[in-house]
């Protein structure tokens, strides 16, 4: 045998097992692009939205709050947390955003406007579109802008909604109650409830929380079988003002709050944002927050803390019995479930707000009317500055809490790029199946100012290619810059990266940024 022979022979016996493993996985390789191509999509989720009303950006346990929050936290730590969450400032606006996926400004919700009233026919809302593309809708607590129709009316809201319990009023005016129109000049028309269609006489006692989630597990366990999806738009009160809640559910926040004072737990909260990455480190607490005066110069003051976090719990209960129907009703695995706020904290004062209770009376008692205050509302916002109705971060900035068990996930994960209140719509609607129309039910709309963030639910390594531009009617944010002009005259820069708490304006540093921006508003906020 020549050398060349030999030569060959061992390079053949050398290459062999290469050749062999190489056809080995280019055959595996093609059977998993098969696999992948025959597999069949997951079945379109079910989608929950769980919209709490004036909570604040810490008060949740998984966003730095003291408050016991068990059933959301395990949603956070099983889920993903957004840290640079938008809303728009104020419920009408807020819920004309999520509900059309457009700036409220441009659906009959610009500055000056009743909060209350009808949506303008340029838009849809996405309670239609799910139930055109064939889901199963349903609707409790506020039943505030759920169609483009008129949402006052029962038979209105029946035909964008197939089951709902709640009211089309302005705020609960009482959780113990329905109000007639003569109790409160701001309540001219009461704050009736309704429910699949008709008036409901709301009985007296319960509390709204309750009625909310016993409706909501009957209407879920009542899915039980069925192959159609369901959307449910779950619109809690709490803890909007009046602050009243159960004197047993009360009293462990009272023992918490008396070991120390507010400032304390305001410094406690922070450091548990930092810690979490949900906050920069860093950032401090704003001083006007810190100094902010509590209502009625500090009277009940500790009630009113305690009642806040009891209703804030009283939400997270409602989260324990919603699972808990979903797993009796088997839909557990398959339901895409949202928790997120309206808007920042309230600091505003109303009614009855400075007058002594009378004797023998129970703070947080159907008899009582007690608001939160600046104090209060700025413990609820820590760390940002301001508060609900404000641009700055305090007023816009919520948490939002995305838990969805047969996506793609990455537990506990956080997404730190800006995402807006609009976003929610056509991220339903892409999870769906369906895509947004130019004309809906005979009339044009408007194209949507949001935009689906379906793919941070899908690819826990999503980043959004390109930074984000985000309007409200008095602030512009530009990926990391944000313009307010919430001062008349007075703009205010601020590089949100490093300084997420609005602490150091940079207006006068960067002029021809300001005026750039301010140009850009200036096109956004058209209400065209």
């Amino acid at each position: 045998m020549s050398f060349e022979n030999l030569e060959n022979r061992i390079l053949m016996k050398t290459l062999l097992p290469f050749r062999t493993l190489c056809a080995g996985l280019v055959f595996c390789l093609t059977l998993s692009i098969l696999q992948a191509k025959e597999a069949p999509q997951p079945p379109r989720p079910n989608i929950i939205i769980v919209m709490a009303d004036d909570m604040g950006f810490s008060d949740l346990g998984c966003y730095g709050g003291e408050i016991r929050t068990p059933a959301i936290d395990r949603l956070a730590s099983e889920g993903i947390r957004f840290s640079q969450f938008y809303n728009s400032a104020l419920c009408g606006p807020s819920r004309a955003s999520l509900m059309t996926g457009c700036y409220p400004w441009k659906v009959g919700q610009a500055p000056g406007q009743n909060i209350f009233r009808n949506l303008t026919r340029n838009c849809v809302t996405v309670m239609q579109l799910m139930k055109a593309e064939g889901y199963e809708t349903c609707a409790v607590g506020r039943l505030d802008m759920v169609t483009s129709d008129s949402w006052h009316d029962p038979k209105q809201i029946a035909l964008a909604v197939d089951r709902f319990l709640g009211s089309a009023s302005n705020s609960p005016g009482n959780y113990y109650r329905e109000i007639k129109g003569s109790d409160y000049k701001s309540y001219p028309k009461g704050t009736p409830w309704f429910r699949d269609g008709k008036r409901w006489p709301r009985p007296e006692g319960p509390y709204s929380t309750d009625l909310i989630s016993d409706f909501v597990a009957e209407y879920i366990e009542g899915t039980a079988g069925s192959e159609k999806p369901f959307c449910l738009y779950l619109s809690h009160y709490a803890p909007h003002w009046p602050l009243q809640a159960a004197q047993e559910e009360v009293e462990p926040y009272l023992e918490l709050y008396r070991q120390k004072d507010r400032k304390a737990f305001m410094e406690e909260r922070l450091e548990r944002l930092v810690a979490s990455g949900l906050i920069p480190e860093g950032t401090q607490l704003h001083p006007s927050m810190l100094s902010a005066k509590p209502a009625a110069g500090g009277y009940l003051e500790l009630e009113r803390m305690a009642l806040h976090a009891a209703m804030i719990a009283s939400i997270d209960q409602t989260m324990t019995e919603t699972l808990a129907a979903l797993k009796k009703a088997g839909k557990l695995d398959n339901t895409l479930i949202l928790v997120l706020s309206d808007n920042g904290a309230s600091h505003q004062m109303a009614f009855d707000n400075r007058k002594k209770l009378p004797e023998g009376v129970r703070p947080g008692s159907m008899n009582t009317f007690l608001n939160h205050g600046p104090a209060l509302a700025a413990l609820s916002n820590v760390p940002f500055k301001n508060y609900k109705v404000s641009n700055d971060e305090g007023g816009i900035a919520s948490p939002l809490i995305a838990w969805w068990p047969k996506g793609p996930r990455e537990t506990g994960r956080i997404f730190r790029q800006p995402i807006h209140i609009a976003d929610i719509l056509p991220t339903c609607l892409e999870l769906a199946g369906g895509s947004y129309p130019s004309e809906f039910e005979g009339r044009k709309l408007i194209p949507l100012d949001g935009k689906s963030f379906a793919p941070v639910l899908l690819n826990p390594n999503y980043t959004q290619e390109t930074d984000r531009v985000l309007a409200w009617p008095k602030a512009l944010r530009v990926g990391e810059w944000k313009l307010v002009m919430q001062r008349k005259g007075s703009p205010e820069l601020y590089n949100l990266t490093q300084d997420r708490n609005e602490m150091h304006n940079l207006a006068s540093q960067f002029p021809d940024r300001v005026q750039e921006m301010k140009q850009r508003h200036a096109q956004l906020f058209s209400r065209k």
